[in-house]
């Protein structure tokens, strides 16, 4: 199989140096799974508008704007998001650990012990993914891009 590179499919962080931590944590996993799993590079270049990530306990936010090319990372909202996901790191990191097959469309992860907890939590109101009912195919796909599970 072959990996993605950098030319192909490229992750950026829009602020630099001065990004945030949280821009940085959502760098790393996509850029992580473009390498591991360049299939999902066809999932990122159909993304067509921005989504957008709260971390409601560092209470930073980024937005991930997919292009043709790369994906850039900006601090704070920009644009307008179609997805927006407010949860803490750990459910953020919880989330990449769901598997996902179909292109992003099936979400398998979501019948293990952690996926039951994740959807708990979205049944609680504590991990809140705006755009879910209206916008599901990005919802899902944004939990394949980001999920390193295998």
């Amino acid at each position: 199989m072959k990996a993605a590179t950098k030319k192909d499919y490229g992750v950026s962080l829009y602020d630099g140096d001065l990004s945030n931590g949280l821009a940085n944590i959502l760098a790393t996993l996509l850029a992580q799974n473009f390498e591991n799993f360049p299939e999902r590079v066809k999932i990122a270049r159909r993304m067509p508008r921005p989504v957008a990530v709260y971390s409601t306990d560092t209470d930073s936010t980024a937005t991930i704007v997919f292009g043709a090319e790369e994906a850039v990372i900006y601090n704070d909202l920009v644009g307008r998001p179609s997805v927006l996901v407010k949860a803490t790191v750990d459910q953020i990191l919880d989330v990449s650990q769901l598997k996902m097959v179909g292109s992003g469309l099936v979400p398998v992860g979501f019948f293990t012990r952690r996926g039951v907890r994740v959807l708990g939590e979205i049944a609680k109101h504590r991990l809140v993914v705006k755009g879910l009912l209206t916008h599901t195919v990005m919802s899902l796909q944004l939990i394949a891009l980001l999920s390193i599970a295998e």
